[in-house]
């Protein structure tokens, strides 16, 4: 079964946030994986037209032609290919390994074991289905600005599920969903997402995430601020009174644990599939 991943544009050292789920049988000797990278030529030569948050690879509502990956042709140049073993990355520490590509460069890759079972949870039900949310931000800080107080940030957001390898004492962050970012604007109002319950936190609502919102640049990003939540609270964090309702919201904070803006949740439900 061959799948493909959304193009990330004009990026040497793309971040993708698709998940697969892969049927592997620990009694099987090897469950073997070829993951091969190429070049989109889709958009050569359009760079002034696009929008290059709108290749993310997240999981976003699919009415936006540009996030179908359609885009790949088969005269796409080949950047390298690796042979993976699901069960070989399983042993790991931190289930995770770096694999140099046979044209040059690298790839991480991360596998972990669904959790889509009681036997992992004993004492929390698990939830199935899809989480459909949308949020927007309020008064986030404008770090854009320069000294005649001009511009403002184009901000995007990143939900990352928490990982923790307690035998080998190792804790990361993997991102889910990334959004699209929203030019010139301290109080940004994304698109809708809706994410498999499953890929987002293994069934598990209450099970760690965070949200990290990016200033979108044309060099390197620039984080702004970040919550650490769970699907419970934004389900319970849902805006009571309208879209700029500050009420309800949740707190971004810095480095410095100071806030430095708000999130507002205007929906948070789970849907059966």
């Amino acid at each position: 079964m061959k799948r493909m991943l959304r193009s990330v544009y004009n990026n040497l050292n793309p971040n993708w946030t698709t998940i697969f789920i892969v049927e592997h049988d620990e009694g099987q000797a090897w469950t073997p994986l070829k993951i091969a990278l190429y070049d989109s030529q889709s958009f050569a030569g359009k760079s002034s037209k696009i929008n290059r948050q709108n290749f993310s690879d997240s999981m976003a509502i699919p009415n936006n032609p540009l996030q179908t990956p359609s885009l790949y042709k088969s005269t796409d140049p080949m950047m390298g290919q690796v042979n993976v073993e699901v069960g070989g990355i399983l042993g790991m520490e931190g289930q995770e390994s770096k694999l140099e590509l046979d044209e040059g460069g690298c790839i991480y890759v991360h596998i972990t074991e669904s959790m889509d079972t009681q036997s992992a949870c004993p004492t929390r039900d698990l939830s199935t289905g899809e989480f459909h949310c949308h949020i927007r931000g309020l008064d986030l800080e404008n770090i854009e600005k320069g000294i005649l107080g001009l511009g403002a940030i184009d901000p995007y957001f990143e939900l990352s599920r928490k990982y923790t390898d307690h035998q080998h004492g190792i804790t990361r962050w993997i991102c889910v969903y990334r959004s699209e970012h929203v030019p010139n604007i301290i109080n940004p109002y994304w698109n809708p997402f809706r994410i498999d319950l499953e890929k987002l936190c293994h069934g598990n609502i209450s099970k760690e995430l965070k949200i990290a919102v990016w200033d979108h640049e044309s060099g390197r990003d620039r984080w702004v601020g970040e919550c650490e939540v769970n699907v419970e609270w934004l389900q319970k964090s849902v805006t009571k009174g309208g879209n700029a309702s500050r009420e309800d919201a949740i707190s971004l904070l810095n480095e410095g644990q100071e806030e430095i803006g708000l999130l507002c949740v205007l929906k948070a439900d789970i849907i059966s599939v």
